[in-house]
C-alpha cells in the first residue's frame, strides 16, 4: 500500500497533534494490526478521512480525529485467548476505543458516532452522519489495502 503523505500536511498534523502526543495513545505503536501497528493504521485512516471530508466540504477536523481514535483499543486481539471477550474483537473493539477516547479526549457527537459505528455492518446500527460514513469507508479501504499488501509480501517470499 502506498503510504499517504501525512507528514507533509501541516493542517492535518495540527488537528491530530494533541492525540498523537498523548502517552496512552502512543501505546498503540506497540500493538500489531493488519500489516503494521494500530498507530500507523489509525494514522492512515485519519488522513484518508480528513482528505475525503475536506474534498466534500464536510467537517474534516472531526473526520481526522475520529479516524485516528477509531481503533484506540489497548490490547493485542491476536494474543492467546485467555478471555472469550477478545474472540469477538470485531464486534467489541469499537466500544473499547470509544471508552478510551472519551477518557482521554473531549469528543463531539460526530466523533463519538464515527468511533462507535466504524465496524458497520458488524455494529447493527448504521452510522448516523456523513463523518461516520467517511471514517467507516476509509477504514474499510485502508484495511483491504493493508491485507493486500501483506498477501503480496507473502507471495513474493
Amino acid at each position: 500500500m502506498r503510504r499517504l503523505k501525512v507528514n507533509r500536511d501541516h493542517e492535518f498534523r495540527g488537528i491530530i497533534h494533541e492525540i498523537i502526543r498523548n502517552k496512552t495513545f502512543q501505546k498503540t505503536k506497540k500493538i500489531r494490526h493488519h500489516s503494521d501497528s494500530v498507530f500507523h493504521h489509525s494514522l492512515q485512516v485519519a488522513y484518508l478521512s480528513y482528505k475525503i471530508a475536506k474534498k466534500f466540504k464536510l467537517d474534516y477536523h472531526s473526520a481526522a480525529r475520529a479516524g485516528l481514535l477509531h481503533d484506540f483499543f489497548l490490547y493485542d486481539w491476536r494474543a492467546p485467548k485467555k478471555n472469550r471477550f477478545f474472540e469477538k474483537h470485531g464486534f467489541t473493539h469499537a466500544r473499547e476505543a470509544h471508552l478510551n477516547a472519551k477518557k482521554h479526549f473531549k469528543l463531539n457527537p460526530k466523533e463519538e458516532d464515527a468511533i462507535l459505528k466504524h465496524m458497520f455492518p458488524l455494529t447493527i446500527s448504521p452510522p448516523n452522519n456523513s463523518i461516520s460514513w467517511v471514517v467507516t469507508l476509509a477504514d474499510k479501504y485502508i484495511s483491504i489495502a493493508e491485507y493486500a499488501q501483506r498477501l503480496s509480501r507473502r507471495k513474493h517470499r
